[in-house]
């Protein structure tokens, strides 16, 4: 069956669907036996949904097994992850931040990745200094990280959602300063368009490396 969640809101919240596209692997009567969250080659979706079927690598089955791998960072992550694919941000919050007080170091180089969900798990959940703060963590502790430009522009978006315009602003900009070539530039640079007119703003981004600015 397929729903379309933004119209079924009610079927939405009943399985807490918060990401798109999420598929349900259900029992008959309604009951879930796990999701899978995203876009997958078809046949590593097969394989996800066989292995729950079969009762192999579900969040019950990983729950359960934390009272002995729960000290393994690698364990610790995946589980966080699939709590926060489930959208129960409470367990997978206290799983990320146990992972933070079990590895201070990133030897496992997952620390970044967990900062980064408790990010945009805070944005989620409207608690958008919460989510400045733990992308500013990536900036500041892990500046090679493959997540930077990611947090980088996560702070951005919640000083605006925050409604600190000027701050966001100021984000967006230097981003598109910074990284005129970047996937994300063009982004970076539409919301700097939109936020400049709000404020009444004039500023100059470069719109690539050839020196055209906007």
């Amino acid at each position: 069956m397929k729903l379309n969640a933004e119209v079924d809101t009610a079927t939405a919240a009943h399985y807490r669907v918060r990401s798109y596209p999420t598929v349900l692997v259900l029992r008959s009567d309604g009951v879930e036996i796990d999701r899978v969250v995203g876009y997958y080659r078809a046949p590593d979706f097969m394989e996800q949904v066989e292995d729950y079927l079969d009762g192999r690598n579900t969040l019950a089955s990983m729950a359960a097994a934390e009272s002995t791998q729960g000290s393994d960072p690698a364990f610790l992550a995946k589980l966080a992850d699939r709590f926060f694919e489930h959208a129960l941000y409470q367990d997978a919050r206290t799983r990320y931040l146990r992972l933070l007080a079990l590895d201070p170091a990133n030897k496992s180089g997952l620390v970044d990745d967990a900062l980064m969900s408790l990010a945009r798990m805070s944005r989620k959940d409207k608690d958008y200094t919460a989510a400045r703060k733990y992308a500013q963590k990536v900036l500041d502790r892990y500046p090679d990280s493959d997540n930077m430009k990611s947090a980088f522009l996560e702070v951005g978006i919640n000083w605006k959602r925050s409604g600190d315009l000027a701050k966001a602003l100021k984000v967006f900009v230097d981003y598109a300063r910074k990284f005129p070539e970047d996937e994300d530039a063009p982004y970076a640079r539409e919301q700097a368009d939109t936020l400049a007119v709000k404020l009444g703003h004039t500023i100059s981004v470069p719109r690539s490396l050839t020196g055209h600015t906007l």
